[in-house]
């Protein structure tokens, strides 16, 4: 797999220092999670690894920051110029706060309409309300477990950089240790409460991902 040298500096930066970078290298897994040549998946965003097959799963997130009045189907979520959220269309997602029911029932995507500029809305339109939405809900793509809805898995990383999904294998890198370091939580896609530890200054399923409120 080629490597390329990764730079931590930068006009908005989202680690507070250079965090420790998993060696070996991966690749994007596109069995369970779809996406599209020339998707972006921002520097940060919440992943799980995996050692023996050399592959990263994403945990897909976004927070809500508005809702159609006529048409609640209708969900612009928060992006901008550098961190926008990485859905597709036939993404199924649920409120991260509570993921239940059966992966059928689960509302998915049906279209998306993505920034063509910076600050631009992002928009999907989904096949089905979500019961009790409401604006800075955190919303979280759901996978089948069995006939039940469930979260892909507990992030234990984060990727280091952008990534733009290829046509083949798409080459990523994850941090599983910030070291002295912190991930600046509000410059990221957002991270579930779920997924933190107690304090929800670490990652639950790793407390070497140390998050900061700096801005």
């Amino acid at each position: 797999m080629k490597r390329t040298k990764i730079s931590f500096v930068g006009e908005k930066p989202i680690f507070t220092g250079s965090p420790q970078i998993v060696p070996g290298g991966f690749n994007l897994d596109r069995e369970k999670q779809r996406f599209s040549v020339g998707d972006i998946i921002p520097a940060g965003t919440l992943a799980i690894f995996d050692e023996v097959t050399r592959k990263v799963q994403i945990v897909k997130t976004a927070k809500v920051k508005a809702i159609g009045t006529k048409n609640k189907k209708v969900i612009t979520l928060y992006s901008n110029g550098y961190c926008s959220p990485c859905f597709s269309v036939g993404d199924k997602l649920l409120q991260a706060k509570s993921v239940s029911g059966t992966f059928e029932d689960a509302p998915s995507i049906v279209s998306i309409e993505k920034p063509g500029v910076s600050n631009a809305p992002y928009v999907i339109t989904l096949s089905a309300e979500i019961s009790g939405l409401a604006v800075d809900d955190v919303l979280v793509e759901v996978v089948e477990s069995s006939t039940n809805a469930a979260v892909i898995g507990e992030p234990n990383s984060l990727t280091i950089e952008e990534v733009t999904v290829k046509e083949f294998e798409t080459a990523i890198d994850v941090t599983e240790d910030t070291m002295q370091y912190a991930v600046m939580e509000r410059r990221v896609l957002p991270i579930p409460d779920s997924m933190k530890d107690s304090t929800k200054r670490y990652l639950k399923a790793n407390s070497h991902i140390r998050l900061s409120q700096t801005y």
